[in-house]
């Protein structure tokens, strides 16, 4: 297996959070539109049986907090630093690669701790939040109404110097392809809105090898994905994706919203059993029967380490 380390770069507002599924949504749109329907087809055949493994985004340089054993409790009462430690910790949602790669073959949750730089200002994340106010026209009156009109449109200001980054598994190489079609991406817009300038990126494509390269005991999740019976004794967090068509299906004469998927977050945690694929290709993701070939991935890209027993 082939992984790819992606730097992105926000070249302005995004409304759209970089999310596994959502990423693969859009390198599937552009094989379709680069490569032609054809093409297309045959990669989402090769997809069935060997699929690309997507991460969420994540800070450069970063990776999801993984969900352990809760920390063991010493005897005597906590010091104020200590517990003032331990409060960031439970706050944060990233840690350092570095830290990730020290403690893999022993990771528990107080060496985390111990490892967190504190106050831990380099662990926050996300873009300022920008909420615009707008006001419905009622298109007989040519006016506003006197009530119920407003609606809000929110959007991601992401700092010029910020970026992020995302992995990509493949079965064999193909480091061009995948920058063409993230190039394509970029250049288009990912996500809502981007037809009036939300969701342009540059990306950077670099194959990675340290991250990828041990085994153990446990996986750590980088994607949003379902949990599958070869995933046991799982640690997790819950989030609901609520998602919806891309491509020429989201302008057509389908209902854009797919069914909701209750999946597991980044940072979640679990005992591989056996070397299969984690997670799954999921299709019947859309109500109209037109539609039965459309996929959601929820797929899981793990990392392998060595959680320490007590």
């Amino acid at each position: 297996m082939i992984h790819y380390r992606i730097t992105v770069t926000p070249l302005g507002p995004r409304e759209t959070e970089l999310v596994s599924g959502t990423i693969w949504g859009h390198l599937a749109w552009a094989v379709r539109y680069l490569e032609g329907e054809t093409a297309f087809s045959a990669w989402l055949e090769e997809q069935e049986h060997e699929p690309w493994l997507v991460s969420s985004y994540m800070p450069e340089g970063m990776l999801p907090k993984p969900i352990l054993s809760p920390p063991l409790q010493a005897q005597e009462a906590p010091d104020f630093d200590s517990a003032e430690r331990q409060k960031a910790f439970r706050k944060i949602k990233f840690i350092a690669e570095k830290t990730f790669l020290k403690l893999r073959s022993q990771m528990e949750a107080n060496a985390l701790v111990r490892e967190m730089p504190y106050p831990p200002a380099t662990h926050r994340t996300g873009g300022r939040e920008s909420r615009t106010a707008h006001n419905r026209i009622n298109r007989i009156t040519g006016r506003t109404p006197d009530e119920g009109g407003l609606f809000f449109h929110d959007r991601i200001l992401d700092p010029k110097e910020r970026r992020f980054q995302v992995f990509i598994q493949t079965p064999t190489p193909c480091k061009e392809k995948i920058k063409a079609l993230l190039d394509f991406i970029g250049s288009q817009g990912f996500g809502a809105n981007a037809s009036t300038g939300s969701g342009h990126m540059q990306f950077d494509v670099v194959e990675e090898t340290e991250l990828f390269c041990a085994t153990g005991n446990r996986a750590l999740t980088l994607s949003h994905g379902i949990l599958t019976p070869n995933m046991t004794a799982p640690r997790y967090r819950l989030h609901t994706h609520h998602g919806k068509l891309g491509g020429h299906f989201a302008v057509g004469g389908f209902s854009p919203f797919k069914y909701p998927i209750l999946m597991v977050k980044p940072g979640s945690t679990f005992t591989p059993e056996g070397e299969g694929l984690f997670g799954q290709l999921l299709t019947g993701v859309h109500h109209d029967p037109a539609l039965a070939g459309v996929r959601h991935h929820a797929l899981h890209l793990p990392l392998f380490f060595t959680e320490a027993t007590a």
